[in-house]
């Protein structure tokens, strides 16, 4: 029995303000959710389970198809997020018309978020509404004896047209139990993540959920749970035997709080290991001594979600600071010597005319991050932006319903908040931060001098060209490609 696990091509994803297509070039991470399940499978089952990939090679639907041919597909698992629901769909009928029998499981954070609606896909056998890693398993083992899905703790399954709810499954708040994955099961070669240094670079988490609820957000919060110090660093010591030298934590949260991070760098220091890393963070709780104690250990860069610099914008997206405690961390960052990034919101619905979003990009650029990640606030399905925006008539409450029932029905849903600003406006409005940040001197010539290996001037060189791409887009391309 083949396993197959599958991470669907972008072409037709739903995002906030640029098509997902643009920023193929910027970066390329690893399917960590795929090959946790990998692993997993391997190790309690007698299959392997292979990871078919579209997105490493950028491939469109037509090409990734006859690459599916290569794939007995008896039993197929998809990464499932909401904004890729067109995808999803697309790869779902391309793998029911090679083989009609495919036993078609979805997981991810659709299934989690939105059960009710993943099981309306047509297509699919089985959903996974909680951690896939073990449940998958079981499924693996079920299906391979002849046996029914039922009792199965975490799986909604199909049976006689009818769909079967298991009950929940009990989630340990030790993650310490995963077994994470053998990159050298992967094309671990060809990921990279934008501003690294070293040659090889992954991918890591550290958690799952998020304890924090900013009110944009589109994240999983129903259960913040974190790793064990020694456990990651085993994982970290895996990593540097394959030549891997560089780390990105992709953690909604790295650090739960700064002692916990300062102990993950007192751990580093003790096994003496020897590689770069960073991650996301946000202002507040972010010592001075935690970006120190990180400098020390091998990290290079670190990520905060600053969102807004104005006050009235901090207090609406809930960031618990305001901007002397932003500009404080970012001086540290620099004097410390690390890279910093700050991710900029535009077009909340604090910001009502172009001035408002101007301002907050002058504010921006006094904090002199190293890169800046600007996006456009948009109102994502289940949040209280969205709510909001349905009670004020901005957009029909039941779009994305709508979308998630059919996702190649073609419905429009909402990229952008249109209370104040058009999605032209924010567009253009999007490109002149870009511009701005990008295109200044001091910019250019700080990243120059601190190229250090021919694959980092490729990222920077790639990276610029995703910045040309963003420049073409026009406001009809800035939503639902379907």
């Amino acid at each position: 029995m083949s396993v197959t696990l599958i991470n669907p091509p972008e072409k037709l994803r739903v995002w906030a303000g640029i098509s997902e297509s643009m920023s193929y070039g910027v970066y390329c991470f690893p399917p960590l959710a795929l090959m946790y399940l990998q692993a997993a499978v391997e190790k309690y089952t007698p299959f392997q389970a292979e990871i078919y990939d579209g997105v490493v090679d950028d491939l469109d639907h037509q090409d990734f198809d006859a690459g599916l041919a290569k794939h007995d597909l008896d039993v197929v698992g998809i990464s499932t997020y909401t904004h890729s629901l067109p995808d999803v769909q697309m790869v779902i009928n391309n793998v029911r018309k090679r083989n009609p029998n495919a036993h078609i499981i979805l997981g991810g954070p659709h299934p989690i978020m939105f059960p009710e609606y993943a099981v309306q896909l047509d297509g699919i056998d089985a959903i996974c509404v909680g951690d896939g890693d073990d449940a998958f398993v079981d499924v693996v083992e079920a299906l391979d004896q002849g046996r029914s899905l039922e009792g199965i703790g975490g799986v909604w399954f199909k049976q006689d047209g009818d769909w079967i709810r298991n009950a929940p499954r009990k989630e340990s708040r030790d993650l310490s139990w995963q077994i994470w994955p053998d990159r050298s099961r992967s094309r671990f070669r060809d990921y990279w993540v934008p501003g690294s240094k070293q040659p090889l670079v992954t991918t890591a988490v550290t958690s799952r959920g998020c304890p924090h609820s900013c009110p944009f957000c589109f994240t999983y919060k129903k259960q913040y749970r974190i790793r064990d110090i020694e456990n990651i660093l085993d994982e970290m010591e895996h990593c540097i035997s394959l030549g891997i030298t560089e780390v990105f934590f992709v953690d909604d949260l790295f650090t739960p709080n700064s002692q916990w991070a300062i102990k993950f760098c007192d751990g580093i220091e003790r096994r003496g290991l020897k590689f770069n890393w960073g991650y996301k963070t946000t202002i507040a709780g972010t010592t001075r001594e935690q970006v120190r104690r990180c400098k020390e250990a091998g990290c290079t860069k670190m990520h905060f979600g600053v969102e807004s610099m104005n006050n009235e914008g901090l207090d609406v997206h809930q960031k618990h600071c305001d901007t002397d405690d932003c500009h404080r961390v970012f001086r540290w960052c620099r004097e410390e010597g690390l890279r910093s990034v700050a991710y900029i919101m535009i077009g909340a619905p604090h910001e009502r005319t172009k001035e408002d979003v101007l301002v907050n990009l002058d504010e921006a650029l006094k904090l002199d991050p190293d890169y800046a990640a600007f996006a456009i606030y948009t109102p994502y399905p289940g949040t209280e932006t969205f709510d909001e925006g349905a009670k004020m008539g901005l957009f029909p409450s039941d779009c994305w319903d709508r979308l998630m029932k059919d996702p190649l029905c073609g419905v429009k849903v909402p990229v952008c908040w249109e209370e104040h600003l058009t999605k032209a406006e924010l567009l253009d409005l999007l490109k002149i931060c870009h511009r701005r940040f990008y295109f200044r001197p001091r910019f250019v010539a700080r990243s120059l001098l601190k190229l250090e290996s021919p694959q980092e001037f490729k990222r920077l060189a790639t990276s610029a060209m995703g910045l040309l791409k963003l420049e073409m887009l026009k406001a009809d391309e800035h939503e639902a490609p379907v």
